[in-house]
């Protein structure tokens, strides 16, 4: 009885290999060698071990050959990389080289209740009458939002005005309960906007992931921010 077990690893070479044959026609192991970027010796190994669980027929010298339970199998794993790839490019606007990385990674390690979701949120935020202002809002918010950027227009959180919003940068390392902030989630990346200030005393309330709190003017000088308005 063959093992129905496959690896990440595996599940890689087996959705190249139906790429391949659905770009080329067949698939020789040379082809797959150039496709993922590793040697033959490795593409060998992977093979016979796809082979042994009855996924593909695999013979030295000749095309490799998906069986019917590897076509099918394949076929998920297609479908599992393309619905994260549509919806990191499409709703989170990442470019699509990381979007397709991304997803690579993602794919086999997300649960199929958790992609259901994903590709229900994506169905509505692309098609929903409702959720015109929402995709309207991404598609000027989304391409903002990087730690990455020009470090002069870098400023303490502090300094923020009032009502812009902003990504964290950095977070100081010397910072007084930094593993508190980083569980409110003040963490690089992360977007939020300062809401108010005290009228008197030194606090800040800021809106970090849907949630308000108050910070210390003294620890907000330790956290560097990226105005996005």
């Amino acid at each position: 009885m063959a093992d129905n077990t496959i690896s990440s690893s595996l599940e890689d070479y087996l959705e190249a290999i139906a790429e391949i044959i659905e770009n080329n026609g067949h698939a020789h192991a040379k082809d797959i060698a150039e496709r993922l970027s590793v040697k033959m010796p490795s593409v060998t190994n992977a093979l016979q071990s796809l082979a042994a669980r009855g996924l593909i027929k695999y013979s030295s010298h000749l095309p490799v050959e998906m069986t019917t339970r590897g076509s099918e199998t394949a076929a998920v794993i297609r479908h599992r990389h393309g619905a994260l790839k549509s919806f990191f490019s499409e709703i989170l606007k990442i470019d699509d080289f990381e979007a397709d990385g991304t997803a690579c990674r993602i794919e086999h390690v997300i649960s199929d209740a958790v992609l259901s979701r994903i590709v229900v949120l994506a169905d509505a935020v692309r098609s929903r009458k409702d959720c015109a202002p929402l995709r309207e809002y991404l598609d000027d918010a989304m391409p903002k939002v990087s730690a990455e950027g020009d470090d002069l227009a870098v400023i303490a959180l502090d300094k923020l005005p009032r009502h812009v919003s902003a990504v964290v940068v950095s977070v100081d390392e010397n910072l007084r309960g930094v593993k508190k902030f980083a569980d409110l989630g003040l963490v690089s990346g992360t977007l939020l906007r300062v809401e108010g200030r005290a009228p008197f005393g030194d606090l800040l309330r800021i809106k970090v992931m849907g949630s308000s709190l108050s910070i210390r003017a003294g620890d907000a000088m330790h956290i560097w921010v990226r105005p996005v308005e």
